[in-house]
C-alpha cells in the first residue's frame, strides 16, 4: 500500500532536505570484470543517455558499491582491462535520508563532481550530479544567509514581486524577539538606576561591551555551523574547550584594553576593574554558550543556523547586562 500523501508545508521542506530526492538513475554503472573495450563501445551508442559519466561505478550482483573510477582513468586504460584493476575501492558516498547539506560538505571535502548515493546495505541507488551540487550549495548558502539575519522562509520572499505581506511575516518574528529582549534588558538597567547616579560613566560602557560580547559570539557560532555541515562528527566537547580559552584569551585581551582606555581617559581605577572584569566574563560565556547552542541544536535534528540570528543575540545581551551590573555592585562594594 502506498503511504499517504502529507501537503504540509513542513513535510514538503522535510522531503527537499533529503538527498534522495536529488538523485539521478542515469549513471555508469558496470561489473568489476567488466572491461574499458566495452564501457567505450556503450559510450559510442548511449552517451546521451547518461546524465552523468564523470565517473563510472563498480557493483557487485548484489548492487552494492565496491569501487569507482574517473571515466578519464577509463579512457586512458588498455581496452583488455577490466574495472578491478583500475577501480578505488575507498568509495566516498553518502546515504539515501541525508540531509543535502551533507552533499555539499563530502563534494568540498573531497573535490567530488558527483556523489554517489547508497541504502543501509550499501547498495547504489543513483548519483547527485555536478549540476545538483551546486544548485543544493546556492540554496543552502541562501538559506543560512537569510536566517542568520533573522529571516525566515527566504525562499518564498526573493523575487522582487513578492508582497509586503509576506515580506512583513517573513521578518517579524525576529523583530519581535528582538524587541521582547531590548524590554528585558531595559527592565534590567532599570532595577540598576541607583548605582547608575553614582556612577554614570557606568552607562557609557554599555554598548561596547554588549558589542564585543556580541561579536564573539557571532565568530564562534559562525565557525561552528560551517563545521557542523561539514564535519557532522566532530568532537564537540573538545571543540567547546577550544572555544572556551579562545573566549579566556579574547576576554583577557579586550579586559586589559577596557582597563587601560577607562584609566587613561577617565581615571577612575574601581570603574576600570568592573568594566574589564565584566567584559572577561561576558565575552567567556558567550563563546561557550554560542557554540554549544549550536551543537545542541544540531543534535536535536534542528538547523544551527538560525541559532546565529536574535535567539543568541538577546541572550548574549541579556547576561551581559547582568554580568556588568552584578560586577559593579560587587567590585565597587569592595572598593
Amino acid at each position: 500500500m502506498p503511504p499517504k500523501k502529507n501537503n504540509s508545508a513542513e513535510e514538503q521542506n522535510s522531503h527537499e532536505h533529503l538527498v534522495d530526492t536529488k538523485i539521478t538513475k542515469k549513471f555508469l554503472a558496470f561489473s568489476p570484470n567488466e572491461t574499458v573495450e566495452k564501457i567505450e563501445e556503450l559510450l559510442d551508442i548511449k552517451a546521451s543517455d547518461f546524465e552523468t559519466i564523470g565517473y563510472v561505478y563498480v557493483i557487485d550482483q548484489n548492487g552494492v558499491l565496491i569501487g569507482v573510477v574517473s571515466l578519464k582513468h577509463v579512457l586512458q586504460s588498455k581496452p583488455t582491462t577490466r574495472l578491478e584493476e583500475i577501480m578505488f575501492k575507498d568509495v566516498v558516498s553518502i546515504k539515501q535520508h541525508s540531509h543535502q547539506e551533507r552533499v555539499v560538505s563530502v563534494a568540498l571535502k573531497h573535490g567530488l563532481k558527483a556523489i554517489p548515493v547508497v541504502d543501509n546495505e550499501k547498495r547504489l541507488i543513483g548519483v547527485i550530479p555536478h549540476k545538483t551540487i551546486l544548485s543544493i550549495f546556492h540554496h543552502e548558502f541562501r538559506k543560512d544567509l537569510f536566517q542568520s539575519g533573522g529571516i525566515l522562509h527566504a525562499k518564498e520572499i526573493e523575487s522582487i514581486d513578492t508582497s509586503v505581506s509576506k515580506l512583513v511575516k517573513a521578518r517579524l518574528p525576529s523583530l519581535f524577539l528582538g524587541l521582547l529582549g531590548g524590554l528585558i534588558v531595559a527592565s534590567i538597567v532599570t532595577n540598576f538606576e541607583e548605582i547608575l547616579n553614582s556612577y554614570i560613566i557606568l552607562a557609557s560602557f554599555i554598548p561596547v561591551i554588549v558589542y564585543l560580547t556580541d561579536a564573539v559570539g557571532t565568530q564562534s557560532q559562525t565557525l561552528v555551523i560551517r563545521l557542523l555541515a561539514t564535519e557532522p562528527n566532530f568532537p564537540t566537547a573538545r571543540y567547546i574547550i577550544r572555544e572556551i580559552k579562545i573566549g579566556l584569551f579574547l576576554g583577557a585581551v579586550f579586559a586589559a584594553m577596557l582597563f587601560v582606555a577607562e584609566i587613561l581617559g577617565w581615571k577612575q581605577v574601581e570603574l576600570g576593574i568592573v568594566i574589564g572584569i565584566a567584559v572577561f566574563f561576558s565575552m567567556v560565556f558567550q563563546a561557550f554558550f554560542s557554540v554549544y547552542f549550536s551543537v545542541t541544536l544540531a543534535k536535536f535534528k534542528k538547523d544551527p543556523a538560525i541559532a546565529s540570528g536574535p535567539i543568541v543575540t538577546i541572550i548574549s545581551d541579556i547576561t551581559t547586562i547582568m554580568v556588568y551590573f552584578a560586577v559593579a555592585i560587587v567590585v565597587l562594594e569592595l572598593l
